[in-house]
């Protein structure tokens, strides 16, 4: 087994017997963790969420129970966009938030390059911010095809996504996307038609301490870096996000994403990066 112990700021990645992890646990210099809200969807559109555009319950593709929300991006021509996201409200304000779900990844997804020639071919995972959308503090995560964002592929891999933090790089500038990159975040070969576990770990910067960004994929870590963008003086807490939304890529399919069993915790879950859902 594998575990990620997050301590002055860097992950070490520590291989340790399960029999042993509780102990270990109990040692451990970690972030209490709390969690603040969860949505399985059994119960329909929660008061979690703020908005859906595209997007629905649906009892089609439930990771488990019955339910799930389905996000459904149109297939569109060459050049033009598509759009599905889930809007969330979580009440109050988290300096350290760590967000948990599972992602089903449809047989036919593919990561258009460049869209007709427009040049974007980004699409949105999440964002987060305070009050206002205009944040500048806001933070993300974009995926790109990663063959446009310069990753070596061939293949099939040639319409995998990419994945990358998104923040502002300077007060006066728009979002940067996909700033930090980890290629085959989704793959064609491997990923299309499974389910995949997602933890996005963020915290935000201080006027001393920059912000800390980290996302693990079946229980793994896959992209982790340390950026400022501490823009407003102070710490600034996350309320509102969006989970996935604007897809510049636009798809040429009907392309249908299912999202379950969602959590919201206040600080680091050492528990959810297990990828058989230990916490």
């Amino acid at each position: 087994m594998q575990i990620i112990q997050r301590s002055n700021n860097r992950h070490k990645l520590i291989q340790f017997c399960p029999l042993f992890l509780y102990l270990f646990l109990g040692i451990m210099n970690l972030p209490a963790q709390t969690l603040i809200i969860s949505d399985d969807f059994e119960s329909g559109q929660t008061s979690l969420w703020s908005d859906f555009a595209s997007v629905r319950i649906s009892d089609e593709l439930p990771k488990g129970g019955v339910y799930s929300a389905r996000f459904r991006f149109n297939g569109v021509p060459e050049g033009e966009d598509s759009w599905a996201e889930a809007r969330f409200d979580l009440g109050g304000y988290y300096e350290e938030l760590s967000i948990k779900f599972d992602l089903y990844i449809p047989e036919n997804y593919v990561h258009r390059a460049n869209n007709a020639g427009q040049g974007w071919a980004n699409n949105k995972f999440f964002r987060l911010w305070t009050d206002t959308y205009s944040d500048l503090e806001k933070v993300g995560a974009t995926m790109y095809n990663q063959f446009d964002n310069g990753n070596s592929t061939t293949g099939n891999n040639t319409y995998a996504s990419s994945i990358g933090n998104d923040y502002r790089t300077q007060a006066s500038n728009g979002m940067s996307s996909s700033v930090t990159t980890a290629a085959n975040f989704i793959t064609l070969e491997g990923d299309r038609g499974k389910w995949m576990s997602v933890v996005i770990y963020i915290k935000a910067s201080t006027d001393s301490s920059p912000a800390e960004f980290s996302l693990y994929k079946n229980g793994q870590l896959f992209l982790a870096t340390t950026f400022n963008n501490n823009w407003v003086p102070g710490t600034q807490g996350y309320r509102k996000g969006y989970l996935l939304g604007w897809a510049n890529s636009g798809f040429t399919e009907e392309t249908i994403l299912y999202i379950d069993n969602v959590e919201f915790y206040d600080g680091f879950i050492i528990g959810a990066i297990f990828s058989n859902g230990f916490e």
